[in-house]
């Protein structure tokens, strides 16, 4: 029994879509850098396609004109 893929599989089961799209924006960015970080690709996914639908604000980072 591997011990790596039951934990990983257990906290992956922990975060749904709609979970994560109760996070808000910055939540959902630290919550994809962890995941790629620890390697949980099923939860990088999520955040990445809960990212892809939300609303662009055009906010400039400071220094830089808004497009």
């Amino acid at each position: 029994m591997n011990t790596r893929n039951n934990l990983s599989r257990g906290r992956a089961a922990l975060w749904t879509k709609d979970k994560i799209d109760l996070l808000t924006t910055p939540e959902v960015r630290n919550l994809l850098a962890n995941a790629e970080r620890l390697l949980e690709t099923e939860i990088a996914a999520l955040c990445i396609e809960v990212l892809g639908a939300r609303p662009r604000t055009g906010v400039a980072a400071p220094g830089k004109p808004a497009a």
